[in-house]
Formats: structure tokens, C-alpha cells, sequence
């Protein structure tokens, strides 16, 4: 079982690592964006209240279908769950369930409030690895394998997609510049990050300053986390991670589809609707609150849906979306310090015999004669309390 506790410090430490380390966030910075995304919620909330001509996003919630906002939850506690059975599928099913669980949604809720394309809670799960006994080379490689996989399927959908729209297989009415364009725009992005590392020469890094140095690393880093990849997908054909990092797109997608039809629907059609949902998460690349949305609402009301439905929708969206992960990473981390107690009362039960042992050979023998005013402990108790503490192993 992973260790959850501070262990020895690992000498195979990287400069990916020690990056990885960098970047990600600590508690102050969590609870400060989290803070801020629940006081934007608020605000948003109280303006589709209060404010006029807000109005009709207010008439949307007022005929609110309670069946599709089940659906919304339902199908976000599947996208985060997936994302769980991805993780435990990238480490080569190394971690347990309960590991990959607490690991998992930790990083989940930790993407909600920390805006940066998913890499920053990939960066926290991967610290946490490294601080659980998880060699670092191997906790820093895997993690970026579960972004590049992850990744990939948001890439993969825009260009099946895109392409499949632009050439009218699937209904609805946009331009090519908004489907063609950015499923051109994915697969040049796919290539690029599949061939230019590998068709590059590699950086010699012993020779120049920190810049040259980190290049090398970042270019070798990419190489392995590239070919792991895809010996996982394609070689090993790891099905937790394929159908796990599937589940986390798609199961979103449908909770965001959910949500627009529990306000009374009316959004794109199945293709622009993947199109604008894969587009508008692009903006919480820029790491403040509520660019993802900002990028949600621009990229459904060009795709032509109303503006009241996008907004409401993705409010809606909001509430679980931010909520499941917020909850179960809760969760997480109760049972992260639950479980470290518990190691440390393990380790405390291992070498109980060893310190009892080492006591009595390093104390005076206590016999029939001992000094005046101290008692003899019968050797009858000594094994009893080594029996006692081996049996709460």
C-alpha cells in the first residue's frame, strides 16, 4: 500500500521534478483561486437576480427540468471517476484503487480552481506521488503521460469533429473557419508534439548555461513521456487509461450537454456543440478565474447558440462541476491524512518488538535480589507485551 508519509529523500531526482515541484500549487494559493472562483459564483449568481436585462437568463431557470440536472451531476461524477481509472491506468496499475482515487480527484479539484490547462493539479498529484514514496523520475513521467493522454482525446475529438462538420457528414451550419480551421489547427499540434522532439537533434546539455541545460531536459522529458504514451495506447493497449481519459472528456461534454437541456435546450448540434465545448475550455490556458468560462460563453455564442441559454448553461455546469471534484477531493485528502496516521501507527507496531527488545538488553537485569526499593518485573510480562503490540498488525 502507498505510503503516505515523508520519506527518504530519493537521489534520482530530475530537473523535470524539481519543476514539477515549482509549479505546483500549495494550499494558500488553492484556497485563494478557490476563494475567488466561489466569489465570482456569487456575483454571477446576484447579477441574474437582480440585474434588469439579465432577464431572460432568470426566465431559463425558472422552467429548470430537475431531471436534467441529475443528468448533470450523474455525468460529472462519472467524468471525475474516469479520470481516476485514467490515472491508475498511466501508473501501469501500480497504485491502488484507493491510492488512484485520492490522488485523482485531489488533481481534479485542484484543476477547478487553479486555471492552467490542467497542469497544474497534474503537478500537485505528481508531488504528492514523490512525497508518498513514489520514485520521482517515475511520479514526474507517468504524470505527464495522464496529460498528454488526457490531452490528446479533447485533440482527437477536435479534429474528428471539425473535419466531419466541414464536410457536412454532420449537421449543423458554420463556416470552415470554425471547424476546419481548428481541427487543422489540433492535428498540426498532435504532430508537432509526436515528431519535432524526436526530429530535432538532441539538446546537449552538459555543455552551456541553465537555458541550454533545461531545453535538454524538456526535450529529453518530452521524448519519454511521447513514447510512453504510446506504447501504453497503442503497444499495451491499456484499456483503464483509453477508456479512462475517453470517460473524462466525454462524460464532461455531457454534463455540460445536460445542463443546457435542463434550461431548456436549444444549444448546437452534436458536432458544433463538442466543437465549442473542446474550443471554450482552451481558455483556461490563461491562469485566472473565469477564463474558462469567459472562452465557454465566446465559443458557444459564435457557434450560434442564445446567449441566455449559454450563460445560464454554463452556470449551471458551473455548480457541478466545480462541486463534484470540490467534494470528493475533500474527501481525498481526509482520507490521505487518515491513511498517513495510520501508516505511522504501522510503522509504530513493525518496530515495537525491535525498541522492547533493544530496552531490556541495554537495562539492568531485574532479579529476586535487586536493590532495595525496586520491584522485579516478571518475565512472564515481557512476551506478553510483544505478543500484545504484534497483534494489532
Amino acid at each position: 500500500m502507498l505510503q503516505l508519509v515523508e520519506p527518504t529523500r530519493k537521489r534520482d531526482c530530475t530537473e523535470e521534478a524539481d519543476a514539477a515541484r515549482k509549479k505546483a500549487p500549495d494550499g494558500h494559493t488553492i484556497l485563494v483561486n478557490g476563494a475567488l472562483a466561489a466569489g465570482l459564483a456569487v456575483l454571477a449568481a446576484a447579477a441574474v437576480i437582480w440585474v434588469p436585462f439579465l432577464e431572460p437568463i432568470r426566465n431559463r431557470f425558472a422552467d429548470t427540468d430537475p431531471g436534467w440536472v441529475v443528468a448533470t451531476f450523474v455525468f460529472q461524477l462519472l467524468s471525475v471517476l474516469s479520470f481516476v481509472v485514467a490515472l491508475r491506468g498511466a501508473f501501469d496499475r501500480r497504485l491502488g484503487w484507493r491510492e488512484s482515487f485520492d490522488v485523482g480527484v485531489v488533481e481534479e479539484s485542484a484543476n477547478v480552481f487553479l486555471p492552467s490547462g490542467g497542469s497544474g493539479g497534474l503537478a500537485l498529484g505528481a508531488v504528492i506521488l514523490i512525497r508518498s514514496g513514489i520514485p520521482t523520475g517515475f511520479a514526474v513521467s507517468r504524470s505527464a503521460v495522464l496529460f498528454l493522454v488526457t490531452s490528446a482525446v479533447s485533440a482527437f475529438a477536435l479534429i474528428t469533429f471539425g473535419a466531419l462538420e466541414a464536410i457536412g457528414v454532420l449537421p449543423g451550419n458554420a463556416s470552415l473557419a470554425g471547424t476546419l480551421v481548428p481541427a487543422a489547427i489540433a492535428a498540426v499540434i498532435v504532430a508537432a508534439v509526436i515528431l519535432v522532439p524526436r526530429a530535432l537533434p538532441q539538446i546537449d546539455g552538459t555543455r552551456g548555461g541553465k537555458v541550454r541545460r533545461g531545453a535538454a531536459a524538456a526535450q529529453a522529458w518530452l521524448r519519454e513521456a511521447v513514447d510512453t504514451s504510446v506504447d501504453l495506447v497503442i503497444g499495451k493497449r491499456e484499456m483503464l487509461l483509453i477508456l479512462g481519459a475517453i470517460g473524462y472528456y466525454a462524460f464532461d461534454v455531457a454534463s455540460m450537454g445536460a445542463a443546457f437541456e435542463a434550461l431548456g435546450g436549444g444549444g448546437p448540434a452534436l458536432g458544433l456543440f463538442v466543437l465549442a465545448y473542446t474550443i471554450g475550455h482552451a481558455g483556461a490556458i490563461v491562469p485566472i478565474p473565469g477564463s474558462a468560462e469567459g472562452g465557454l460563453v465566446g465559443a458557444f455564442t459564435l457557434f450560434g447558440a442564445p446567449l441566455s441559454l449559454v450563460v445560464g448553461g454554463i452556470l449551471l455546469y458551473r455548480v457541478f462541476h466545480a462541486g463534484v471534484p470540490f467534494l470528493l477531493g475533500a474527501l481525498g485528502l481526509a482520507d490521505m491524512s487518515r491513511h498517513r496516521h495510520e501508516s505511522v501507527l504501522d510503522d509504530a507496531v513493525e518496530e515495537a518488538p525491535k525498541v522492547l527488545e533493544e530496552a531490556e538488553d541495554e537495562a539492568p537485569a531485574l532479579t529476586d535480589g535487586a536493590a532495595p526499593g525496586r520491584t522485579a518485573l516478571p518475565v512472564s510480562k515481557a512476551p506478553y507485551v510483544g505478543e500484545a503490540v504484534s497483534s494489532k498488525d
